[in-house]
């Protein structure tokens, strides 16, 4: 990556050359943006593979217990017929 030469200016005075129309701070504020947009959308991302995860095991688990029910009714209904 080339050296950036706004690299020392702050958010804040990113913001207020942009709006002022100082010159190429509001592209280096639009770069900025999408950064932190992508570091956003990364975290979003993982998270939801995170949460996707536990709900495919909490589905298996469902399943697993309502196998056991079942297998637990239908030794109590064959207890029933004896």
């Amino acid at each position: 990556m080339a050296n950036n030469v706004l690299s020392g200016v702050t958010d804040d005075q990113l913001v207020n050359n942009a709006f002022n129309r100082a010159g190429g701070s509001d592209v280096e504020m639009m770069r900025r943006l999408k950064d932190t947009l992508e570091a956003e959308m990364r975290a979003a991302s993982a998270l939801s593979d995170k949460i996707h995860r536990l709900n495919l095991s909490l589905l298996l688990y469902t399943i697993a217990i309502a196998l056991m029910a079942a297998f637990q009714f239908g030794a109590w209904l064959r207890d029933l017929m004896r």
